[in-house]
């Protein structure tokens, strides 16, 4: 019930899955970057990093990993796919949230403001509320792929991109710019909703929610690109309109950080920063996205060190951030300049959970359950919880 045009190569999906896994690593591992620039954000090349990573990293993982997630039900029943990604996603999330988050808390010195209300869970997520989301999303791929099999939704879909064939690429910019819309739109909404209502105990980890629910479109998308490949070509027909808008937010940005926002008031210069902001995290995920589905169909072989290191990206994730702040804080009594706290930082952020990775993760199936939620599964070759 996927449509007569729904049948893929399966050697072209294995390759499309393979370089989307790497690039699904390098923007997992790219958190490293942004939290290493952590309290050095006075310098610009500092203030860059966070400005250009929330502006596409996070919305291109949630759409790729709603593309793997695609593939990954159709090789497994429904109900069956559904209980191992709440294992795989869940198990380290509960691990984050009963000792990860709580060791950050005490460390920063907020663990206390995290653990006085009725719920001894309302600590910040910090950054594991990805996993909450990948944990919200599951039940929709679920729901939507049941709906798919009962409605043809795919074939429906793909009967309107048909018909419009000619138009290709508007049919390109449509999809784009409905996803960023869509994003905007319950980014704001989810934050008028919680502005000023959060119980303060909770406003850590509820600011993360709009990000959570903003991100889903892009989820969706990826899953639909999954099943169509028509919808799927249709996305990445071209890279012109994707390349305008990412050059178009850069530009934005430079205007605005660069000197524009200082003429106006505090208050103002908050406000319209703020939507800037928001702006390119709904434009860019899903223009970079093009730009990252092309390249991993390109991706005919990868190297066995890019691949050790895609295998333990879920690893070095879930461990950088209390390694990167127990490095800074090591460091606040040492005459470092701060491009070498930011080059410490980053390397002990990534060697170190690396090495528990390769050392106790990949060698002890009960510790790889506990960090990476993964079960026993002879097909399953790489570690990473989205798939």
């Amino acid at each position: 019930m996927f449509g007569a045009s729904s049948s893929m190569n399966p050697g072209v999906v294995s390759t499309r899955i393979e370089g989307l896994s790497v690039w699904r690593a390098i923007l997992m591992l790219g958190g490293v970057v942004l939290h290493s620039a952590i309290g050095l954000e006075h310098l610009p090349v500092f203030a860059a990093i966070p400005l250009i990573s929330h502006a596409f990293r996070m919305g291109s993982f949630m759409l790729i990993s709603g593309l793997l997630c695609g593939h990954a039900l159709r090789r497994r029943s429904p109900r069956a796919w559904l209980g191992r990604r709440s294992i795989q996603i869940g198990v380290p999330l509960l691990f984050g949230l009963l000792v990860i988050c709580p060791l950050i808390g005490w460390m920063i010195g907020d663990l206390a403001d995290r653990t006085h209300g009725p719920f001894t869970l309302a600590h910040d997520w910090y950054h594991l509320w990805f996993l909450v989301a990948l944990l919200a999303y599951a039940p929709m791929s679920y729901a939507f792929h049941l709906l798919d099999q009962r409605h043809d939704v795919i074939g429906i879909l793909e009967r309107i991109l048909a018909e419009g064939r000619g138009c290709g690429g508007s049919a390109q910019t449509v999809l784009l710019l409905s996803s960023a819309f869509a994003c905007c739109a319950l980014m704001m909404i989810t934050r008028q909703m919680l502005g000023g209502h959060a119980p303060k105990e909770y406003a850590a980890a509820l600011s993360q929610v709009q990000l959570m629910l903003g991100y889903a479109p892009f989820y969706l998308l990826g899953f639909l690109l999954a099943r169509s490949p028509l919808l799927y070509r249709t996305m990445t027909a071209s890279i012109r309109t994707p390349m305008i808008m990412l050059i178009a937010v850069g530009g934005l940005y430079v205007c605005w950080f660069g000197g524009v926002g200082a003429m106006l008031d505090p208050v103002g210069r908050a406000v319209v920063g703020d939507l800037i902001v928001l702006v390119g995290m709904s434009l860019c995920p899903p223009a970079a996205s093009v730009l990252i589905l092309r390249s991993a169909v390109a991706i005919r072989t990868v190297p066995p060190f890019i691949r050790r290191l895609a295998d333990a990206s879920f690893t070095i994730y879930i461990l950088h951030f209390p390694i990167i702040i127990a490095t800074k804080l090591a460091l606040l009594h040492v005459a470092w300049t701060p491009y070498a706290e930011f080059l410490v930082a980053l390397v002990v952020g990534s060697l170190l959970p690396y090495a528990v990775h390769v050392l106790l993760v990949a060698r002890y199936p009960v510790i790889a359950f506990i960090f990476n939620g993964k079960l026993p599964d002879p097909a399953q070759s790489n570690s990473i919880a989205p798939a």
